[in-house]
Parts: structure tokens; sequence; C-alpha cells
């Protein structure tokens, strides 16, 4: 099993690999799970060129050889992962949740890609399609990793990129493990 939080090329370009002149999953025996949203957005001909380039070669062909698992909405993938809907850096993004023996962490994936942001949530990236809906996504989703303890992997945060959001004289703050 393959979870894509999104389908950006930083996020896709592993998928697939060329072997003679056919295309390969890297991952023979998985699916590849996607958001519909952003599926259907990758093959939007105004959108897919700047904003999905390489779905053509890193995406699209898994269709082709179907291993494609597509998700709306907060989506149960098994009894420990769960899609959520952190739309907004692209229009399907989704985090996942994983709980585990009564523990939870959250896959951030691109709902923020610098721990300033926990703190400035009105920063958004040049890469975020829609950065009105990144600030209120990025606002309820800090809000809740606060508020139930969850804690974060986050990808594109500083080694070890886990860490949990604490609040510290009215601030919050990204606090490492």
């Amino acid at each position: 099993m393959v979870l894509l939080t999104h389908l950006h090329r930083d996020h896709v370009g592993w998928n697939l690999r060329r072997e003679d002149t056919r295309w390969v999953p890297t991952f023979g025996k998985a699916r590849y799970w996607m958001s519909a949203k952003d599926w259907e957005a990758c093959h939007e001909p105004e959108i897919q060129p700047q904003r999905f380039p390489n779905a053509p070669t890193c995406v699209w062909p898994l269709a082709e050889l179907g291993l494609i698992e597509l998700m709306q909405g907060e989506h149960s993938i098994t009894r420990e992962l769960t899609a959520v809907p952190t739309p907004g850096h692209t229009p399907g993004h989704v985090s996942i949740l994983v709980t585990s023996q009564g523990e939870r962490a959250l896959v951030l994936g691109d709902a923020a890609h610098s721990p300033v942001q926990l703190e400035e949530m009105d920063w958004v990236s040049r890469a975020d399609m829609d950065p009105e809906l990144t600030r209120q996504t990025r606002r309820t989703l800090v809000e809740r990793l606060e508020r139930e303890q969850i804690l974060v992997a986050a990808g594109h945060f500083p080694a070890p990129g886990f860490g949990r959001i604490v609040r510290l004289n009215g601030r919050r703050y990204w606090k490492g493990l």
C-alpha cells in the first residue's frame, strides 16, 4: 500500500520506473491510494502542466496498470490509517492519521512546509494552489493537533521531522522529538 498525500512532483516521482519501453511500479504488489479530487485536478489541461507536470509519467500510468485506489472525503483505509482531507495545497490534499495502541500521529504531507507556519498560519507557499483554503485548513488542523496532543510527522520540517505542537507564553511552537 502506497499512500499519496497529494500528487505534486516531489511526492510522486518515485511511483514508477522505466523498464525497457514500459512503466513498472516501484512497489509491484502495492495499490496506490490518492484523493479523487487530486486525480481529477491532475488531468485538467489548464492546471496539469504547471501544478502536476510529471503526472503523465508518475501517476497516470498507475491507472493503466490497474493499481489506483481513489478516496473521497475522510476515508478509513485500514483500522489504523485514515485519510483526513486537508485541502488548499492541492484540491484533494490529505494528511494521514495513524492510530495504534491508543496513540495517534498525523503524517502532515504539505499542510505546512515549515515549523514557522505553525506560528504564522497565514504564511503560504507559492506551491499552495488555494492560499486562502490553505490558511483555513492549517488553522483548523493545528488547533486539533494541539488540542488532542497528536504526534506529527512532517516530511518538510528539519530532522527528525517528528514532534508536537506546544504552547509557551500564549504562542504555538514546534517541539521536535
